[in-house]
């Protein structure tokens, strides 16, 4: 008699159930950086856009290059949640919230070199002006010090998606975004702090965002056995899973460094064409990372799903849902990709004209608009590849990847530059995301035949 086949039991409606929730929480964020550029246009110090451009680029690179924090937290606790052991669960996250405070409370205690090698770095070949990069000087002093509260909860994020909240994700996400605008406007457009103000906006919601994520984290824990439950210190030092952690973790780093460092690249070769450009370019650059992240959230719900699959004790029921994760979860991240194309196509100039001040500054924004409407098209891909190899936990291949994307990203940028100008720029930035994803997709059949090799 045949076997029956294994059930797959993913829906398109528990796909869309964890992807919507997962979309908002990951676009709040440079919704944030698009109401800095709208506060600080309606301030009487509009050019310290620029500023809070190059003092993020720094935030930018350095909370991503952590981001591995929120990834491997993620990718573990999705698997132990697959082979229902609740215990390494709480510890994947005892362990990455160790490391992410960790690390902020080191960025602190080094806070005056780091600065002083990034600002020096940032002006290499920029014609940004003095006041711009005192104005950056004052938001990277004022923001450095929520770095502890930022890099903890990068842990709470990747446990609380693992753990299928990302409800609770997107209302930590909503509620830090919300309190962040209200004090930007309050100091900004108030007060008239510019670069000061948004940089103490940020660093109030992410102090309140930290502590609402430990209020969310107790609430599952609640539901699992009990808040005090499952806690084992012999668990978060177990040799074999502690050695595991550390690859990924290591793998993971160097894949968000170049990341982290492609986008600050893209921001300092901004700044060799001045003040204006870089200020146009940093306001679209939110736009970009607003659609972008806001696909990330089938990527997200990928991260869970193929996860648990992974982890599954029996490996056919595993591989059917890994098959039936990556096929629904791709049809939607499409879908989406084509509703924000037509989005902003539609929308385009009324964004820009909320966002910016009639003047140079706007008609330097709508120039480049283009590269932003197609540009849903030419993430979606990469970002939906790389939600499935964190669920899966293949960090190297995501490292290899990345450093490939980035050898041939910088030199490219700086010929198409010089060739064609911020447009060369902005397709120098648009082949680097298709090389990345080129360059895992060559690595899926690995992943299929790795439930053959468990089976």
């Amino acid at each position: 008699m045949t076997a029956a086949p294994p059930t797959t039991d993913i829906s398109y409606a528990q796909i869309f159930r964890l992807a919507w929730p997962a979309s908002v929480a990951a676009s709040v964020t440079p919704l944030l950086g698009a109401v800095d550029v709208w506060a600080l246009a309606q301030s009487d110090r509009p050019l310290d856009i620029a500023a809070v451009g190059l003092g993020s680029v720094i935030f930018s690179l350095a909370y991503w290059s952590f981001g591995f924090i929120r990834m491997s937290v993620a990718g573990l606790t999705a698997q132990a949640a697959g082979a229902e052991d609740e215990a390494e669960a709480r510890a994947a996250l005892a362990r990455g919230a160790a490391i992410g405070a960790g690390v902020g409370l080191l960025l602190l205690a080094l806070q005056a070199p780091l600065g002083f090698l990034a600002f020096k770095g940032l002006a290499v070949g920029s014609e940004a002006s003095d006041e711009t990069f005192a104005a950056a000087r004052t938001y990277y002093a004022i923001r450095i010090w929520g770095a502890p509260f930022a890099l903890a909860s990068y842990a709470a994020f990747g446990w609380l998606t693992a753990r299928a909240r990302t409800d609770y994700l997107m209302a930590v996400s909503v509620f830090m975004t919300a309190l962040n605008i209200a004090l930007d406007y309050w100091f900004v457009v108030g007060f008239g702090w510019g670069a000061a103000g948004v940089a103490a906006g940020t660093l109030i919601a992410e102090i309140a965002g930290f502590g609402a994520c430990l209020f969310f984290i107790a609430r599952v824990l609640a539901r699992h056995g009990g808040i005090g439950a499952h806690w084992k210190t012999v668990d978060y030092w177990h040799p074999e899973r502690l050695k595991r952690t550390v690859a990924i973790n290591f793998d993971i780093f160097i894949r968000t460094v170049l990341l982290a460092f492609s986008f600050a690249w893209f921001m300092q070769r901004s700044g060799a064409f001045g003040d204006l450009t870089l200020a146009a370019n940093q306001t679209l650059l939110q736009l970009f990372l607003f659609t972008g992240l806001a696909l990330d959230g089938t990527a997200i719900a990928a991260e869970t799903l193929v996860g648990q699959a992974m982890g599954a004790r029996d490996p056919a029921r595993g591989k059917a849902r890994y098959l039936i994760a990556v096929r629904r979860t791709f049809v939607i991240a499409y879908a989406a990709a084509i509703f924000f194309v037509v989005f902003y196509w539609l929308a385009g100039d009324a964004l820009i004209a909320l966002l910016t001040p009639a003047g140079d500054l706007r008609s330097a924004v709508q120039a480049f608009m283009p590269w932003v409407i197609v540009s849903p098209l030419i993430v979606v891909v990469g970002f939906q590849l790389d939600g499935i190899f964190i669920g899966a936990t293949r960090a190297r291949e995501m490292r290899d990847s990345m450093i490939i994307s980035a050898l041939i990203f910088i030199p490219s940028s700086i010929w198409f530059a010089s060739a064609f100008g911020n447009h060369g720029l902005w397709a120098a930035f648009f082949i680097y995301f298709l090389l990345r994803a080129a360059t895992l997709a060559i690595h899926m059949p690995k992943l299929k035949a790795a439930f053959d090799v468990t089976g």
